[in-house]
């Protein structure tokens, strides 16, 4: 497996690549010091695929704003007024943009000559996830911000 493989571009490209097709969205990057821990008083949107592989393994951490998240439900057409119908609809999209950027980081990965299977997109709210840990094999973090509102996201492979 190759040691030396720069995540940053792959990630990049799948992330501006979901927005743009998607939302018809500019992402712009910005350092992760930019970014707060908790926007705002609400929590992120913190969406997690799984990447199995036969000789790696990782995880794709797709975080966005709420405000953000909602902004992007709304883009999309009718949106529920009942709040627990538009929590699930946050959800449900935030689950959906991470598989996307998890599927287009897949066969960029797999290129390069790396096979992952995708696992379901798994959701929760709460605060900003950690660093990642020196161990991973390869990892990427980048901040963006789009139409006022902040996303990281976080790659981890082993």
């Amino acid at each position: 497996m190759n040691s030396s493989l720069d995540l940053d571009p792959i990630a990049a490209d799948a992330l501006r690549d979901v927005f743009a097709s998607r939302f018809e969205r500019q992402l712009v990057p910005v350092s992760l010091d930019e970014i707060p821990e908790a926007p705002g008083d609400a929590p992120w949107l913190i969406s997690t695929v799984n990447l199995e592989g036969s000789q790696a393994r990782g995880s794709v951490h797709l975080q966005v704003s709420e405000s953000l998240m909602d902004l992007l439900n709304k883009s999309l057409g009718d949106c529920s007024n009942d709040p627990s119908e538009r929590e699930s609809e946050l959800v449900d999209l935030s689950g959906e943009l991470c598989n996307m950027v998890a599927g287009r980081m897949g066969a960029a990965l797999a290129a390069a000559g790396h096979l992952f299977t995708l696992s379901t997109p798994t959701v929760h709210r709460g605060p900003a996830l950690g660093k990642g840990a020196d161990a991973d094999k390869w990892s990427s973090d980048t901040g963006w911000t789009c139409v006022g509102g902040t996303l990281t996201l976080k790659i981890r492979i082993q």
